[in-house]
């Protein structure tokens, strides 16, 4: 696609969409718009952000909640500290590689030094060093990968965002393991059916926001040695919905704005699991850059 006329494309399609918003006009007239040249532009702003975000390091502050029937809190929470920062790996031969990875480094728990047993125990992100960046989907390489559509325009954090559904093509998939040296701790993992909205900034392309949801229930198998003693041979994952937040961060020396994620709220609920509800609530804070130089040494 040409970048010029895809360019003047997205500017007059934002145009057109504020004087249908300011109109009144129908949804119908919404969904007309370039829908290709908006993703265009918000996977552009994904890749400078990866490219960028490189040299930024993050602490993240984890509030794993376990609920009860009611969803109401169940026991106490259990805190968890990492430093996170981002890793995207471009080459020659692939300059937009198809995902961006979040690296995490623990390191307090429920306010101390992580201890052996925290490093396996279930549910929290000591089973996880590294995650894909759900961002990763408005790459080039993952947008066949799912379904867009236009739902609107809505005012967030004082900005106009255009609404893009999706729907993840691909069937879900599940992979499931023991965790080593934890009898009854399993790791699982559900890959596709997943569905969710967008919410990308009309005038900069930014993302302000998105959600994402399993679209129906999942099975998950569990491994031999899991039902070795008798039991349920599977759980049943009933619900997984997440919500992300991004918002401008500023920096200084030298001065610099970047849009950045800073919260998360995770809902899971697994029918047969020893945690069947859990809310997750996350912050991402102290944002900070590690800046890198060199100089030529004569011989």
């Amino acid at each position: 696609m040409n970048v010029r006329r895809s360019a003047g494309a997205c500017a007059a399609l934002v145009t057109a969409l504020v004087t249908v918003v300011s109109a009144g006009q129908s949804k119908a007239e919404l969904l007309r718009a370039d829908l290709g040249a908006l993703l265009q532009h918000a996977g552009e702003r994904v890749t400078q952000y990866f490219a960028r975000a490189q040299s930024l390091v993050c602490l993240e502050k984890v509030s794993l909640q376990k609920l009860g029937l009611g969803f109401s809190a169940e026991g106490p929470a259990r805190f968890v500290e990492s430093e996170l920062r981002l890793s995207w790996e471009p080459t020659d031969e692939d300059p937009i590689p198809a995902e961006a990875k979040t690296l995490r480094q623990v390191l307090r728990v429920n306010g101390g030094k992580p201890r052996k047993n925290d490093w396996d125990n279930c549910t929290t992100p000591e089973q996880q060093n590294s995650e894909t960046q759900p961002l990763s989907i408005l790459l080039p390489k993952q947008r066949d990968e799912h379904t867009f559509r236009i739902e609107g325009v809505e005012r967030i954090d004082g900005r106009d965002a255009m609404v893009i559904a999706f729907r993840e093509v691909q069937k879900p998939k599940v992979d499931v393991a023991m965790v080593e040296d934890k009898e009854d701790c399993i790791s699982f993992d559900v890959e596709g059916g997943m569905r969710g909205r967008i919410w990308i900034d009309m005038e900069t392309h930014d993302v302000l926001r998105l959600d994402r949801s399993l679209g129906g229930l999942v099975e998950i198998p569990l491994p031999k040695k899991a039902t070795r003693h008798g039991g349920t041979l599977f759980w049943t994952m009933e619900r997984w919905d997440s919500s992300t937040r991004f918002k401008r961060v500023q920096f200084q020396d030298p001065e610099e704005s970047m849009v950045l994620p800073v919260s998360q709220s995770v809902l899971q609920v697994t029918r047969g699991a020893g945690t069947p509800r859990l809310r997750t609530q996350t912050q991402y804070i102290a944002y900070r850059r590690f800046l890198t130089g060199g100089r030529v040494v004569p011989q």
